[in-house]
């Protein structure tokens, strides 16, 4: 009998990966990424990105196009900026940073860092992830120069966390956990004013693609002024 429930145990779990490998291939994310399956599960931020793509993908106009980890340096400086997700429709460029945390968020537009609070009651600082999107959005706009009605600051939170006391007062700034981004994405389509024909989309999206391929001596050298930045 053991041996039986070991058998259908192993078949099972045979089953589950090959159909998430099944979906995973004929996602966005894999089409430009390339990630293998077994990366992205077991790194939670790409894994975050995955996740928050495949509510983009099935939601968002059949017109969207979606870029990753895209690599933009930023107006007068050797320094670039790295955002973890665009997707572009009529509506707007929505520039989007990805936190795949669990526990409690405290936090406010205006605080330089905010604090996540664990069931341990353990509480972990960091940075503001608005400010930080902030730095995406101004590298984007630059890169583009497009105007300011024209972009969008998301921060996604895991659907494991709990958002507590967030304050955000900019309009063109959204604060939300995964599990509300259909709704999201679902009310910017029903109510905002096309802002961008699909020649605008391709266009961008054109522009951008190169910047998800940037060298890895780039790479490494955002990564260098990342550490230098966060150090302390």
């Amino acid at each position: 009998m053991y041996i039986i429930f070991l058998l259908i145990v192993i078949l099972m779990a045979i089953s589950i990966i090959y159909f998430k490998q099944k979906n995973y291939r004929v996602s966005i994310y894999y089409a430009l990424t390339k990630y293998s399956l077994f990366n992205v599960i077991f790194d939670k931020g790409k894994y975050g990105e995955y996740l928050t793509s495949r509510i983009i993908e099935k939601y968002a106009l059949k017109s969207h196009k979606q870029l990753f980890n895209v690599y933009i340096q930023k107006k007068n400086s050797n320094d670039w900026t790295e955002v973890d997700l665009l997707y572009i429709d009529r509506t707007g460029l929505y520039v989007i940073e990805s936190k795949n945390y669990s526990g409690w968020i405290f936090g406010n537009e205006k605080q330089s860092q905010w604090t996540q609070t664990m069931p341990n009651n353990k509480k972990f600082k960091f940075y503001n992830p608005i400010r930080q999107n902030a730095t995406h959005m101004r590298a984007i706009q630059n890169f583009l120069g497009l105007p300011d009605d024209a972009l969008h600051s998301v921060i996604v939170f895991s659907e494991r966390c709990q958002l507590k006391k967030i304050e955000v007062q900019s309009e063109n700034v959204h604060v939300l956990k995964r599990d509300n981004l259909r709704h999201f994405i679902d009310t910017r389509n029903q109510s905002s004013k096309p802002i961008f024909t699909q020649s605008d989309i391709e266009a961008i999206y054109t522009k951008l693609l190169p910047q998800m391929h940037v060298t890895e001596v780039v790479k490494a050298q955002h990564l260098q002024t990342i550490q230098q930045k966060y150090k302390n």
